[in-house]
């Protein structure tokens, strides 16, 4: 309750807790309505100065120290070799020789997700998917997750990319208004049972983005 929107967050986690239904929405970003929003490969904070860290080749992989790179894979749950070779792009934000915030953003046309369930979300083109966004615990509260979703976004843009699709927990209040801040706009509905079934998807046809089940959920 602390954040902003946590009384909504409430609500959605008793509807959970009652009903046994997960709740997840879908955000985009329309990257051609955007400015640009930052060229610089340093960001500064009311706490200090973090460099901006873009990893889309193997070769960005081999210009960054050893050390990050094994923190960043030890947190994404997949080496940022694996990622990059599946058509994902690893961005953070480095404070000396530690990672304050990371993020990935994956390129495919057809993204397959474990959270809420299994599921497939097909995109449009030009579209790129956000499927990971974590600020270690002594860097939170400093609006490092903003900046970070700020130069990710602008450097995705310049890439050509036109819009950025993410999906986020209804009682997570915090990455909401992260979200909400930065420009996303909420265009979907996702909701699963918390045995993870897929009950209902709701996403106008207009928005050109389809979810559906995925065959290695077993449902």
């Amino acid at each position: 309750m602390k954040y902003r929107g946590g009384f909504k967050a409430a609500v959605f986690w008793i509807i959970k807790a009652i009903l046994r239904i997960e709740i997840h929405f879908l955000y985009t970003i329309d990257l051609t309505k955007q400015q640009e929003l930052s060229q610089s490969s340093r960001v500064k904070s009311e706490n200090g100065t973090f460099r901006f860290l873009s990893l889309d080749t193997a070769q960005d992989i081999s210009m960054a120290p050893q050390g990050l790179i094994d923190q960043i894979g030890l947190q994404s749950g997949s080496s940022v070799k694996q990622l990059i070779k599946n058509k994902t792009s690893v961005y953070a934000f480095i404070d000396q020789a530690s990672i304050v915030s990371q993020m990935n953003i994956c390129r495919r046309s057809v993204i397959q997700v474990d959270a809420p369930t299994y599921l497939d979300i097909k995109l449009s083109s030009g579209d790129a998917f956000l499927g990971y966004l974590f600020t270690y615990p002594q860097y939170r509260g400093m609006g490092t997750a903003t900046l970070l979703l700020i130069e990710a976004c602008a450097h995705t843009q310049r890439q050509g990319y036109l819009r950025i699709v993410t999906h986020i927990r209804s009682t997570n209040a915090s990455s909401l208004n992260t979200f909400n801040k930065c420009g996303w706009s909420r265009v979907g509905w996702i909701f699963t049972s918390t045995a993870g079934r897929l009950l209902l998807t709701y996403c106008p046809q207009k928005i050109g983005i389809t979810i559906s089940a995925s065959k290695r959920s077993g449902y």
